[in-house]
C-alpha cells in the first residue's frame, strides 16, 4: 500500500508519511503517559471496534466469521486483528493506533497527490509546498488526530475513500487508464466495507464511466469497444463489497437490511430512540445550523476561509467536467447531511463531531488551490507573495496546533463525554478489581449490556473466550437459567444497558437465589462480582 502510495511521487510522500507517523506517535504518547491510560480508549466505540475484532478469533462460543455480525462494516475488524490479539496493545488502545496511524499517514500522502494533480487554468500547476502545506493541515488537525489514534473506523475510511479518489481523478485526467479506474474500485469497494457513507460512489462511478463510455469519440471496431465494456467492468468491480454485505446479511440474518433495522444497534434505531432526532427531522435549517457551527469548530475560521476561497478560484476556472472530481469527494458528506434530514442519523454539535471529517478532503484541496492561486498571482511581486504565502500557512498552522490550548478538540470532547459517565466509570473499577481477583480458572459471565460489558472486558485483560456474555439474545443458553452449573464468576449492574434490561432484571428480582451459590467478592455503587463459593 505505502509502495503504490509514494509511486511517481519523489521524496515528498515519504516525508509526508514520516512526518505524520512521527507526530501521531507522540500524541498517542503524550496522551497514554501524560493525561491518562484510557485516553485511547475514550470512544465507546473505539473499544467495541477492538472487541469486536478480537472477538473473531478469541472467543468462547462461535468465534470467526459468525462474530462479524450486522450494522458495523467488517474490513476495519479484519485489519484490526493481528493489533488486539497483542494483550498489551488491546488493552491500552494502542492497536488502535497500529491501524490508524499508518492509515492517517497514507491519507495525507493521497491527499498531497490529488492536490499535485489538480489541472486549472490560470495555474501552471498546484506547486508542492502548497499540497505539502495542505497535507500536514489534514494530519496535524487535533480532531483528525485523535481519530487517527484510535480504533474508530474513520482513518481506514478515510484512507479508502481518498485513495479512491485519487485513482478516479487520475482515470479523469490523464488518459483513461484502466489500471486507474481498477486501482479506483478497488479502494472504493474496500471503503464501502469500512462506513456507510461511501455507499452513493460506486452507483455515481459506474454512471460516469457509463455516460464517458457511451460519449467518447473512438473507432467503431471490436478493440475499442472492448476498452470501453473492459471500462464498465472495472467501476462495476465498486459494488462487490455492497453485495457482499447484503448477500451476508440475507444469509445469516434473513434480511439483507438487517444492518439498518437491528434492534439496539442500528443507526436508525438510535436516532429513533434519542433525543436528537426531533432537532434534525426534515427540518434543513437546524442540519446545517448544527454542521455548520461544528465545522467551524473543527476547522476553524482560518481554514475555512481558505477553503471557501480555494473554491471560488476553481469556480472561476473553465475546467471541462471540473465538477465530477469535486463532486466524488462532496458525496460522503452529503450522504451525512441526507442521513440527518431523513431521520436515520445523529449528531448535536460535538456529538458525533467525528462525521465532519469527511469534510476534510474538499477542505484542504480547496486550501491547496487558494495557496496554489495566491503563490501564482503575477500583480504582487514574487518577494511579497512568498511573504504572503509564508503568513497565510504559518496562520493556518499556528491557529490549528493552538486549538488544544484556547478551544475544544471536539472529537475528544465528544469521546470524553461518553467516557466520563457515571456507568462507564464504574465499569472501569470494576474492571481493574476483577483484574485483580480472576485467578484463571472458570468463566465469567456478565450482566451488564454489551457496551459496558465490554469496557469490563479491555479493562480486565482477561482473553475475551472465558466471557459469558448475556444479553436480550441470549435467554437461549442453558447458563443465563443456572449460571452456577456453568460460570465461576458473575458481574451484574444495576444500571443494564438497553440490550440486557430484562436479562439483567431477571437476576436482579433474584439476588437471594444468586447469593446461596456465590459470594460477592467486590461491590460498588453500579456493579457486583461474585465468586462460586
Amino acid at each position: 500500500m505505502l509502495q503504490i502510495a509514494v509511486s511517481r511521487g519523489g521524496k515528498e510522500p515519504v516525508i509526508i508519511f514520516l512526518a505524520v507517523i512521527a507526530i501521531g506517535l507522540a500524541a498517542a504518547f503524550y496522551l497514554y503517559f501524560v493525561v491518562d491510560k484510557y485516553s485511547l480508549l475514550y470512544y465507546w466505540d473505539a473499544v467495541s471496534h477492538s472487541v469486536a475484532a478480537r472477538k473473531l478469533v478469541d472467543w468462547g462460543e462461535n468465534p470467526g466469521l459468525g462474530q462479524i455480525g450486522t450494522v458495523w462494516m467488517p474490513l476495519p475488524h479484519f485489519l484490526l486483528i493481528p493489533f488486539v490479539l497483542v494483550d498489551l496493545l488491546f488493552s491500552t488502545g494502542f492497536a488502535g493506533t497500529a491501524l490508524s496511524l499508518p492509515c492517517l499517514a497514507l491519507t495525507s500522502v493521497y491527499l498531497y497527490k490529488i492536490a499535485k494533480g489538480l489541472q486549472i487554468p490560470g495555474i501552471a500547476v498546484i506547486p508542492a509546498y502548497a499540497a505539502f502545506a495542505g497535507a500536514l493541515l489534514y494530519a496535524t488537525n487535533p480532531n483528525i488526530l485523535y481519530l487517527g489514534i484510535t480504533s474508530m473506523t474513520e482513518a481506514p475510511f478515510m484512507l479508502f475513500f481518498v485513495a479512491s479518489a485519487y485513482y478516479f481523478q487520475m482515470w479523469y485526467q490523464k488518459g483513461n487508464k484502466l489500471r486507474d479506474l481498477i486501482l479506483c474500485s478497488v479502494f472504493l469497494s474496500f471503503a464501502t466495507l469500512c462506513r456507510y457513507e461511501s455507499w452513493f460512489l460506486p452507483v455515481f462511478l459506474i454512471i460516469v464511466v457509463g455516460v464517458f463510455a457511451i460519449k467518447k469519440k473512438e473507432g467503431k471496431d471490436q478493440q475499442s469497444n472492448n476498452r470501453k465494456a473492459l471500462a464498465i467492468l472495472a467501476s462495476i468491480l465498486s459494488l462487490s463489497s455492497i453485495v457482499f454485505w447484503l448477500a451476508w446479511n440475507q444469509y445469516h440474518y434473513g434480511d439483507p437490511f438487517e444492518f439498518s433495522n437491528a434492534q439496539y444497534y442500528s443507526a436508525s434505531w438510535y436516532a429513533q430512540n434519542r433525543p436528537f432526532r426531533e432537532l434534525l427531522f426534515l427540518q434543513p435549517a437546524n442540519v446545517l445550523s448544527v454542521y455548520g457551527v461544528t465545522a467551524l469548530a473543527m476547522y476553524g475560521p482560518i481554514l475555512l476561509g481558505a477553503g471557501v476561497a480555494g473554491y471560488y478560484v476553481f469556480r472561476k476556472a473553465r475546467i471541462d467536467g471540473k465538477k465530477i472530481v469535486l463532486l466524488f469527494l462532496a458525496l460522503p458528506p452529503l450522504f451525512t447531511i441526507v442521513s440527518l434530514l431523513i431521520g436515520i442519523g445523529e449528531m448535536s454539535y460535538w456529538f458525533n463531531s467525528r462525521f465532519m471529517v469527511l469534510l476534510s478532503p474538499l477542505i484542504i484541496v480547496m486550501t491547496c488551490i487558494f495557496l496554489a492561486k495566491v503563490g501564482d498571482d503575477g500583480r504582487i511581486v514574487k518577494r511579497r507573495r512568498a511573504i504572503t504565502i509564508a503568513a497565510i500557512v504559518g496562520a493556518l498552522f499556528i491557529y490549528q496546533l493552538a486549538i488544544p490550548a484556547f478551544a475544544a478538540v471536539i472529537t475528544v470532547d465528544d469521546a470524553k463525554g461518553g467516557y466520563s459517565v457515571k456507568e462507564n466509570q464504574l465499569a472501569i473499577k470494576t474492571g481493574e478489581a476483577l483484574k485483580s481477583l480472576y485467578d484463571g480458572n472458570g468463566k465469567i459471565m456478565v450482566l451488564t449490556g454489551s457496551g459496558l460489558e465490554q469496557r469490563i472486558m479491555v479493562t480486565s485483560g482477561i482473553a475475551l473466550r472465558n466471557f459469558d456474555e448475556i444479553i436480550e439474545p441470549s435467554t437461549w443458553k442453558a447458563s443465563f437459567k443456572e449460571p452456577w452449573s456453568y460460570d465461576r464468576w458473575l458481574v451484574i449492574t444495576s444500571h443494564p444497558g438497553s440490550d440486557a434490561l430484562n436479562t439483567t432484571k431477571y437476576w436482579l428480582d433474584r439476588q437471594d437465589e444468586l447469593a446461596t451459590h456465590y459470594n460477592t467478592v467486590y461491590e460498588n455503587e453500579y456493579y457486583k462480582i461474585m465468586a462460586l463459593k
